[in-house]
């Protein structure tokens, strides 16, 4: 059975120690093991875990949600109702950030193709719009 010191597993995941401890210390990994040498291990489905609160963070989640999803998915039966909750509210997030992502990706996208026309793009007149009535105002710029 492959298993890892704490500083493979580190490495492997791309992790440093002490988030490593701090993953172990809150609960979201098992807790090393000790080999007859003293060395502290963990067995190689802790890498999997570890893979999957990377990607789980990069989506969105916190850590407290992947904690409640391990949660779920422990013991003799997993809470189906509890993890497809889980997994439904965060599916659901995930399509609107790529909906906002999108839109602000049309957005620079039409700004840059307007870079030499720039009061062709509604952005750049609505500033300068903007900008001008503040003058007109004299209203002073934050910045």
């Amino acid at each position: 059975m492959k298993h890892y010191l704490r500083g493979q597993l580190a490495k492997a995941a791309r992790l440093n120690k002490e988030t490593l401890r701090y993953y172990e210390n809150n609960g979201l990994i098992p807790p090393a093991q000790r080999d007859s040498n003293g060395y502290r291990y963990y067995p190689a489905e802790t890498l999997v875990l570890l893979e999957f609160i990377s990607v789980a963070k990069a989506a969105g989640f916190t850590l407290k949600e992947i904690k409640e999803l391990f949660s779920a998915l422990q013991g003799e039966e997993f809470q189906k109702e509890s993890l497809e909750s889980i997994i439904v509210k965060k599916l659901a997030d995930i399509a609107e950030t790529q909906k906002a992502l999108h839109l602000a990706q049309e957005r620079l996208l039409d700004m840059k193709a307007h870079l030499d026309s720039p009061l062709e793009c509604p952005v750049f007149e609505a500033c300068q719009i903007l900008d001008q009535q503040s003058k007109a105002h004299g209203i002073k710029k934050s910045s």
